[in-house]
């Protein structure tokens, strides 16, 4: 799989991409910095970070751009990413900088065209820029996007996600492309669900791997604060999951469902809206059918529905909705990544 990662260079985008780096599946095409957690310029220096600790200093890193307005004021998470993004534990600035010659979108532009795979982690500025730049472009390229919640969850919003609250009509533009496939949503529903315990974190601390020693310290600081939504004693890790849903599609259980993002600047704003009726119509129809009732007529000035109860359909771009998850594959391959041998394991 020729894959280009869209991130913001924070903590769980570092277990991700450490995780995609030691999959001999997927070839890394590319890059490409967003703010978000941090400012692009940092994100970027954070991505040159995490590859060469992955080994991985070929790959090359594209500077993006900052999210943008019209978009709600949502302050950095410094007390989950700490100041620099990666729990200030003090790395040090990696060997190269950022590929300065070729713009972000470009690389986004040029590698939808080609085919490949994209997997975003942070705000979708990028993907947003690059699908307005070249909106047939995402015809030939498949996307899965860390973001977003089917059941109205927020984290850095009441009911919206951080990335797509951060810049939502880059988020809408980019759900609203033409792609090959549905774009996959690997929201809150799920990374709430599949999370890190002590048992996780006693084999990262361990230090049996590389990817265990660099990513202990920054997943230590993280877990401080970021599970305070989750069960008690649990930490999420919303990128890795992202990672892992791109390479075993299978880890998740997905609807196909309409999703339209909030973009009128309402206490909603940057919500994904997810017409969850579709399940309950489904298993309606499944079902025997009853004998027909008399239809009443539509009150005056209302407009009949179409939806199969009389109610309108859903609007908005098809999703493939991530509602389940299979939690103990994410979690072993947790403690796989940190050097624990674990029986059945089929990566």
């Amino acid at each position: 799989m020729r894959l280009v990662i869209d991130s913001d260079g924070g903590i769980d985008d570092a277990a991700a991409i450490v995780w995609l780096c030691g999959r001999p599946d997927v070839e890394i095409a590319a890059v490409t910095a967003v703010g978000g957690n941090v400012g692009v310029r940092q994100a970027a220096r954070n991505l040159r970070v995490i590859l060469e600790a992955a080994g991985r200093p070929d790959i090359p890193v594209y500077v993006g751009a900052d999210p943008t307005d019209p978009a709600p004021h949502i302050t950095r998470p410094v007390f989950i990413h700490g100041e620099d993004g990666l729990g200030d534990v003090g790395f040090a600035d990696p060997e190269r900088g950022a590929d300065e010659d070729t713009p972000a979108v470009d690389v986004l532009v040029r590698e939808m065209r080609r085919g490949a795979s994209l997997l975003t982690l942070g705000p979708l500025t990028n993907l947003g820029a690059a699908v307005r730049a070249d909106a047939a472009a995402a015809a030939s390229s498949r996307l899965t996007l860390m973001g977003g919640s089917a059941h109205a969850q927020g984290n850095a919003r009441p009911s919206a996600e951080a990335n797509v609250a951060n810049d939502p009509l880059a988020a809408a533009t980019a759900l609203g492309a033409g792609w090959s496939a549905p774009p996959v949503m690997v929201g809150l529903d799920v990374t709430h669900q599949a999370t890190l315990r002590d048992v996780e974190f006693a084999a990262l601390a361990a230090r049996r791997t590389a990817a265990a020693a660099f990513l202990h310290g920054p997943l230590s600081f993280y877990r401080r604060n970021a599970g305070s939504l989750c069960a008690e004693g649990e930490t999420p890790c919303h990128d890795l999951l992202a990672a892992m849903a791109v390479v075993r599609p299978d880890i998740l259980g997905v609807e196909t469902l309409p999703v339209e993002v909030d973009t009128g600047g309402s206490a909603a704003w940057g919500q994904t809206v997810v017409d969850l009726r579709q399940l309950g119509w489904r298993r309606r129809q499944a079902e025997p059918a009853a004998p027909a009732a008399p239809v009443a007529p539509a009150a005056p000035g209302v407009a009949a529905g179409r939806g199969p109860d009389g109610n309108a359909d859903g609007i908005g771009a098809p999703v493939a909705v991530g509602l389940a998850v299979d939690v103990d594959f994410f979690r072993a391959a947790v403690r796989e990544l940190a050097g624990e041998p674990v029986a059945g394991l089929s990566a």
